[in-house]
């Protein structure tokens, strides 16, 4: 099983709009309607779309940008999905280290307070990429209400 990243183009909108919904609908349990910060991701050199490949199918998405809440020039893990038939493989976790690698220096990782399955998920990988090397808060707040982890990324992994 080869997992692999691929930047999302344009023309690939459509799929990732799909699997955006269904993401979504996952964490809200609802139809979310359309994702704000969409449109973005094709016109701001801040904002990275990526495809979560195994072998040649698409299995997830990686939204990457660069909107913290704690430090300044730095990476946010704005949205991470991996479908749930794909779970439990490592994909995620391969996903997330390769995104890391490409990316590196400081970064956010965010879950919201009602996510403590993407906390366990997320403090999991955070820990053996950094050799438990990273900070985690509880941040309530206007802009946030769960946990941040902040790290750094100093070599490849």
């Amino acid at each position: 099983m080869k997992v692999t990243l691929v930047s999302v183009d344009v023309g690939d909108r459509e799929v990732l709009r799909k699997l955006l919904k269904e993401y979504q609908r996952e964490i809200l349990g609802k139809d979310p309607g359309e994702y704000k910060y969409f449109d973005f991701y094709w016109q701001s050199s801040t904002r990275f779309p990526y495809f979560i490949k195994v072998n040649s199918d698409v299995v997830g998405f990686v939204l990457i940008n660069c909107h913290t809440l704690i430090q300044t020039e730095s990476k946010n893990m704005g949205e991470f999905y991996v479908q749930k038939d794909f779970r439990k493989r490592g994909i995620g976790k391969e996903a997330a280290r390769q995104i890391f690698n490409l990316f590196p220096g400081r970064w956010e990782v965010r879950q919201l307070k009602e996510n403590s399955s993407a906390r366990d998920f997320w403090i999991k990988v955070i820990r053996e990429y950094t050799d438990n090397n990273f900070q985690e808060v509880i941040l309530k707040n206007e802009q946030w209400d769960g946990w941040v982890q902040t790290f750094k990324c100093t070599h490849n992994r």
